[in-house]
């Protein structure tokens, strides 16, 4: 009886599966060395200073945050040579998504998106009554523009691009994206999702800052969660000209981010040493896992993210739980329809030694 008072809207939606949280596989496995390589946190955790700077908010945790994160703001204009007010924080990049459906979308409204792709997108559009649009990507797994332009109609408000794409990790070059934005009629709103943009290491790869410096019409949205570390506390930003995140800022909660939080967020700013350390490691890392992949027999799309899209040629949810079994947590792709593809967070050495041996000892395992 209860379910006669939900919006109608509420049935359509499919709650957002994230990695299988390390609680749930100690309690499951009776294991307690657990490896979660299924959601692209950070395995180096944020730096020394962002963790001094959230212990020392936490004493001053009775106090309501500075409901803008106008210091914040300050750093980002200043990082990305912008002006504060072309920044919206919020309570992390997904819940973005979900202010910017508040706020764009009406019913019967139009979003497209690539697939497969950061589910959100859809959830957003179908809680606010507006309609789904998802093209498939191209053959190498890459956002397919012209036919997300061809799918444009009188009737489409937003057109969300994942840029790196999530869950294959692909980017398009800024160059496409620039001639595609040239041709979306005004009624559209382009939003350029780029949690994974710090892991972008081509020299001159132009972000959607500077597509906003040169005036196209455009919401970038990034996180602290990734490379940052800041994945717990949940801070995300929305980029843009003031005009167009006007209606984002008056649906923004007004205790959107917790002050903690923005103390981690700000302190990371503050030591870009740590990040590109990071960045690094990451890099190498990836190069060495794709060697490897690739000598198991799976096929391994190059990725621009801190994960790895994988064809390991066979069920990926029966390797996913053998892998489980050793204490290793990575994310099946069959929720995108890839039954047999794995996304698989790029780790320390440490974690990716144990990975590495952990699928050698199934794969010989199952070859007896």
């Amino acid at each position: 009886m209860a379910k006669n008072l939900w919006r109608k809207e509420i049935d359509q939606l499919t709650p957002y599966v994230p990695g299988k949280p390390i609680e749930d596989v100690k309690r499951e496995y009776g294991i307690t060395d657990i490896t979660r390589l299924a959601s692209n946190e950070s395995p180096y955790g944020p730096s020394p200073k962002a963790v001094d700077a959230m212990k020392e908010a936490v004493h001053k945790s009775w106090l309501y945050p500075e409901p803008t994160c106008r210091n914040l703001r300050e750093k980002l204009a200043t990082r990305h040579d912008l002006s504060p007010e072309q920044f919206v924080i919020g309570n992390g990049a997904d819940h973005l998504i979900t202010l910017i459906g508040h706020a764009f979308i009406n019913k019967g409204d139009e979003v497209i998106y690539g697939m497969p792709t950061f589910m959100s997108y859809r959830e957003s559009t179908l809680s606010m009554g507006g309609i789904p649009v998802e093209v498939p990507l191209t053959d190498d797994f890459v956002y397919d523009l012209d036919a997300i332009e061809e799918a444009i109609t009188e009737n489409t408000k937003l057109v969300y691009i994942c840029n790196p794409n999530n869950p294959t990790g692909t980017i398009l070059d800024s160059d496409q994206i620039v001639s595609f934005l040239e041709k979306v009629p005004s009624h559209v709103l382009v939003i350029l999702d780029e949690a994974y943009i710090d892991f972008i290491t081509e020299k001159d790869y132009r972000t959607g800052v500077e597509l906003i410096k040169e005036d196209h019409r455009l919401i970038s949205l990034r996180t602290f969660s990734k490379l940052h570390g800041l994945a717990g506390t949940r801070v995300g930003f929305a980029i843009g000209n003031e005009e167009i995140l006007a209606p984002l800022k008056a649906v923004r909660p007004t205790f959107e981010v917790n002050r903690i939080a923005i103390a981690g967020a700000e302190a990371s700013l503050d030591n870009p040493s740590y990040s590109e350390k990071v960045l690094e490691k990451i890099v190498s890392e990836t190069e060495r896992l794709s060697k490897v992949y690739n000598d198991y027999g799976f096929d391994v799309i190059g990725t621009h993210a801190n994960f790895m899209f994988i064809d390991v040629k066979q069920d990926a949810g029966e390797l996913m739980e053998a892998l489980l079994k050793k204490g290793l947590i990575v994310r099946p792709c069959a929720p995108w329809g890839l039954k047999t593809h794995l996304r698989i967070t790029v780790g320390t050495p440490e974690q990716n030694n144990h990975l590495i041996e952990a699928i050698k000892d199934i794969m010989e395992l199952e070859n007896i």
